[in-house]
């Protein structure tokens, strides 16, 4: 027996008026069941969404909706193929037209993963459709996410670009005081000092020239102080031994003018004393140091403008590099801005996550539609087709099972025909065989 495995196919039912009803007397196309397939374009977006046109065409009310749906589905698509396009912008130095093919493809890979959660949700009824809605509805709003957040970035694109060049010049201004810091003009250590130990400069200072000055105003203010002290010493010895000659009555003196041994001895101390502490020496060292201090000081001058044009420069090099280490903003610069957006301003905080919110319904749009337009006429008719497509092919293999089992009795009584006539055949011959011999041992006249 020969099986078939055609389709079955629905029949195409013509109603006259008559059989339609008598209220109208000019039925219109839309009235007939089912009506002529939909030539227009309008069958592109629904093909999308896996629409059976010969199914619709019994429920056309149905068209308008499902045609919305496909295109709900285009919108997904398209905003996918933009995300990836700005995402890409901002991460990939790269010329756009290199960039419009990866855009592309997002987009229709996003549109044939709404495509199927769609598609295979038609003709789901009853409490189970939720079933089949809800991981739909998560792996929607996943993926929305995904595509939302480029686009949340690329909204609020001025307000984050300026804080982010706001931040880096903060950044920039920190780096160069630091620098300035550990690296004064003046030539100063700061090796000693936490903050500088990543920010020494390594360029020789003048503070050999400033110890060197130091030291010659150190040994001048010595010197000065010790003329002063002995000038006035001298003083003190000369008064007392003018008082001696002189007959001056206080204490120490004789009170007895005129020139004797107090008064030679009182000289005579004066005069030593002046000698030992050598003044005059003393006064020239003095003027000798101020031409060396102020020799010192034009040379320190000189250094240290030296040095702080080559610790500037030195510095400037430094913050350059710092500067050129930013590169282009990418879309990691961005989140970053628009987090410290939000935490400036709840205003900012609010609008950026009612972007998201919206963006991620908007791409969640194609299985929220399908669920808010609940079981519709063509999902019923779906479930029948499919109904009695199960039923249709129980039928089938009920056919090939009693086909197969009629085979097997066939077979089996065939068998045991040919079994049963060779087994015929073998009684006979066996039956002449012992004809034959019974006749060849008989013996004649018995």
């Amino acid at each position: 027996m020969k099986m078939t495995t055609d389709t079955v196919e629905l029949p195409r039912i013509r109603l006259s008026p008559e059989d339609l009803g008598r209220a109208t007397t000019q039925p219109t196309v839309a009235d007939r069941r089912p009506v002529e397939p939909d030539p227009s374009v309008a069958v592109l977006p629904r093909r999308l969404i896996g629409i059976r046109e010969d199914i619709l065409d019994w429920v056309p009310e149905e068209r308008p909706r499902y045609t919305r749906l496909g295109l709900i589905l285009v919108n997904t698509g398209l905003m996918a193929a933009i995300s990836l396009f700005v995402a890409v912008q901002r991460v990939l130095d790269v010329p756009w037209p290199v960039i419009v093919p990866m855009a592309l493809f997002w987009g229709v890979l996003v549109l044939a993963i709404d495509s199927w959660m769609v598609s295979s949700t038609h003709g789901s009824t009853g409490h189970k459709r939720w079933l089949m809605f809800v991981p739909r509805l998560i792996m929607a709003v996943l993926l929305g996410s995904v595509i939302a957040e480029p686009l949340v970035l690329w909204i609020f694109h001025p307000a984050i670009h300026a804080n982010v060049e706001h931040d880096r010049q903060e950044q920039i201004r920190t780096e160069a005081g630091l620098w300035a810091r550990c690296n004064p003009a003046t030539g100063g250590s700061t090796a000693a000092v936490p903050e500088c130990h990543d920010y020494q400069l390594g360029v020789d200072g003048t503070a050999a020239a400033q110890g060197s000055l130091v030291n010659l105003s150190a040994e001048r203010d010595k010197l000065s102080g010790d003329v002063t002290r002995l000038n006035d010493e001298l003083d003190v010895k000369q008064k007392f031994a003018q008082d001696e000659c002189a007959g001056v009555k206080r204490d120490g003196t004789s009170g007895r003018a005129g020139k004797g041994f107090r008064c030679d001895r009182a000289t005579q101390v004066a005069d030593r004393f002046q000698r030992e502490i050598d003044l005059p020496a003393k006064r020239a060292r003095i003027t000798e140091l101020d031409t060396q201090i102020n020799a010192q000081t034009g040379t320190l001058a000189g250094q240290q403008k030296s040095h702080s044009d080559v610790v500037a420069q030195g510095i400037k090099t430094k913050v350059d590099a710092f500067a050129g280490s930013f590169g282009k903003i990418d879309i990691i610069d961005e989140a970053r801005g628009l987090e410290r957006l939000s935490d400036e301003s709840p205003f900012v905080t609010a609008a950026q996550w009612l972007v998201r919110m919206l963006l991620i319904m908007v791409d969640s749009l194609p299985v929220l539609a399908k669920i808010l337009g609940g079981t519709t006429s063509y999902d019923r008719l779906v479930n029948a087709k499919l109904q009695a497509g199960l039923r249709f092919f129980g039928h089938r293999l009920s056919v090939v099972d009693h086909t197969v089992e009629a085979s097997v009795q066939q077979t089996i009584h065939q068998i045991d025909e040919r079994t049963r006539a060779v087994q015929e055949q073998h009684d006979q011959d066996l039956d002449e065989e012992i004809d034959r011999r019974t006749a060849r041992y008989a013996v004649p006249g018995d």
